[in-house]
């Protein structure tokens, strides 16, 4: 894989891969997104809880994030808008996908908050 999965024009090497191997963190929340989707995109699912606000791990289901995972083709990240404020953050997005050959569109709007200069996913809310 030459371009990385999230949307950016880099190499998937030099872009989300430090982050899913745990060299490096998501320098904001916008790029954390982005990592995440990237992340089921290559099947790194253990990302995924990793990287989920300690205050909503429980909410978080690995066996079913990685049937999901496993189940649907990706096609594309689409970022409607982003916006930090000191250690929170919101980032509207529309995650496209092929589910049972099927093209669905997954439009949210996720909240992050950084602890210790680290970013989490929160929560986020289904947009119609």
């Amino acid at each position: 894989m030459d371009t990385c999965p999230c949307g950016s024009s880099e190499n998937y090497k030099t872009c989300c891969q430090p982050l899913h191997q745990g060299t490096d963190v998501a320098p904001t929340a916008l790029k954390l997104m982005q990592s995440r989707y990237c992340a089921y995109v290559v099947k790194a699912y253990d990302y995924l809880k990793l990287t989920t606000d300690p205050q909503t791990t429980f909410e978080f289901d690995h066996n079913a994030n990685q049937e999901w995972g496993d189940r649907v083709q990706f096609q594309k990240l689409e970022i409607l808008s982003s916006e930090e404020i000191k250690n929170k953050a919101t980032v509207e997005f529309k995650a496209h996908f092929l589910d049972n050959h099927q093209l669905v569109v997954h439009h949210e709007v996720s909240r992050f908050r950084r602890l210790e200069g680290i970013w989490y996913f929160r929560d986020g809310k289904v947009k119609n």
